[in-house]
């Protein structure tokens, strides 16, 4: 499993790096612009989702190890 997350690490860290272009009027710090824009708000969400469902299995891991 460590393996797999660090090749996962690995392989998506440098996408994180890229910005995109046409930022237009909006202030690019904001989290309006975060959240307003598929190219940041997709990434977000799908890292919101992994880190809730790696936390779930973590806390289910955890309450059934607890039980033996």
């Amino acid at each position: 499993m460590k393996r797999l997350l660090a090749i996962i690490a690995i392989v998506a860290g440098p996408a994180a790096s890229f910005a995109h272009p046409g930022h237009g009027h909006e202030n690019p710090l904001s989290p309006g612009h975060y959240l307003g824009n598929p190219e940041h708000a997709l990434p977000v969400l799908l890292t919101i989702s992994v880190a809730a469902l790696f936390i779930v299995w973590k806390v289910k891991r955890a309450r059934r190890n607890a039980g033996k």
